[in-house]
């Protein structure tokens, strides 16, 4: 009898309702590749957009979204030497993580580490590639430094405090609702909203910033860092309302952008970075790169927050807690 697996697909862009679950012959490994009976999938805000029609790498309809999963190998191929059947692991997906289960080659697959659980696991791979990018990568964030995360509650941004706090700097958050200030607070940064922050003028001289939210809030960050302080763009969230589209916002959101010319940059001494970091795991180079570098997870004691997990079945129901800014830190779907 075949093998069969169930996945979640977008057929049509629109309201979360849009999402459908859908049964498929489920693939055999080929050599140096991975079956993963999957335990959970991450759901991120990429795949909010992309369900809107928003999102211009996503492939063509019909697709299956989903760019995380954690789970236990159920088959390896010819030439796999770091995985055995039974293993718990994690992988970065690049689209497709919405599945019972998936065939990835090796080197997207590792070993899941020792002291989180495999739901925290499929809360991972985004969260920390798209972070150890930003902050190590193109940000260099190093001891003394004052850091500023404008996405703090999210999983990005839980697991961006962690490292920054890791790496010595002085860590700010923000966060769009009051009562999530104490989430902010407990992952040991400063925590304001957004408006808190605007209000203070104090709040200034910083070396890094993460922004995730675009528009003018690019500009107002940016007055607040100081001399060799860079920033680094990651989204333009603010382009999207309780998970509706607008193309208005969206219009709004990208003429409020700054145009920042290298002469202008010469007198502020300021660098300013934006980061796709779907672009950067379509080179397998780098995919090796980010998934080795997975071990400092361990060294760093990193700790993804699972906010909520919702069975495949409640799909539109997960995206409608994120987009409507309910979720402190990660929210999963469950193939249990």
């Amino acid at each position: 009898m075949e093998a069969t697996a169930n996945e979640i697909v977008i057929a049509k862009y629109g309201p979360a309702e849009r999402l459908t679950l859908r049964a498929r012959a489920a693939d055999e490994p080929g050599p140096h590749e991975v079956t993963i009976d999957v335990r959970y999938s991450g759901i991120n805000f990429a795949d909010i957009q992309m369900r809107l029609g928003l999102y211009p790498e996503a492939p063509p309809k019909p697709f299956v979204p989903g760019y995380e999963v954690s789970g236990i190998v159920a088959a390896v191929g010819e030439g796999v030497t770091r995985f055995k059947i039974g293993d718990e692991v994690v992988a970065g997906t690049l689209f497709g993580g919405y599945t019972s289960k998936i065939t990835l080659a090796e080197d997207n697959l590792f070993p899941l580490p020792r002291h989180i659980d495999l739901a925290q696991g499929a809360a991972l791979p985004v969260a920390f590639f798209t972070a150890h990018l930003a902050l190590v990568d193109m940000g260099r964030v190093r001891k003394g430094d004052r850091v500023l995360i404008e996405c703090a509650t999210g999983g990005v941004g839980t697991i961006a405090v962690q490292i920054a706090k890791h790496l010595g700097a002085e860590v700010v958050g923000l966060t769009t609702s009051p009562r999530k200030k104490a989430y902010i607070e407990s992952l040991g940064a400063r925590a304001y909203t957004s408006e808190e922050f605007l209000a203070d003028k104090t709040l200034k001289d910083f070396d890094f910033v993460l922004n995730s939210s675009g528009g003018r809030s690019v500009k107002q960050q940016m007055a607040r860092l100081g001399l060799t302080g860079r920033i680094v763009c990651i989204g333009m969230s603010s382009g999207i309302a309780n998970g509706k589209r607008s193309l208005w916002r969206m219009a709004k959101t990208l003429l409020t952008m700054p145009i920042f010319p290298v002469l202008a940059l010469f007198n502020r001494n300021q660098g300013v970075f934006a980061l796709n970091a779907l672009r950067v795991l379509q080179d397998p180079k780098w995919v090796k790169k980010l998934t080795e570098a997975l071990v400092l997870v361990e060294e760093m004691r990193l700790a993804p927050h699972v906010d909520r997990v919702f069975s495949s079945a409640e799909a539109p129901a997960a995206h409608e807690y994120i987009q409507t800014k309910q979720a402190k830190g990660k929210v999963l779907l469950s193939w249990n």
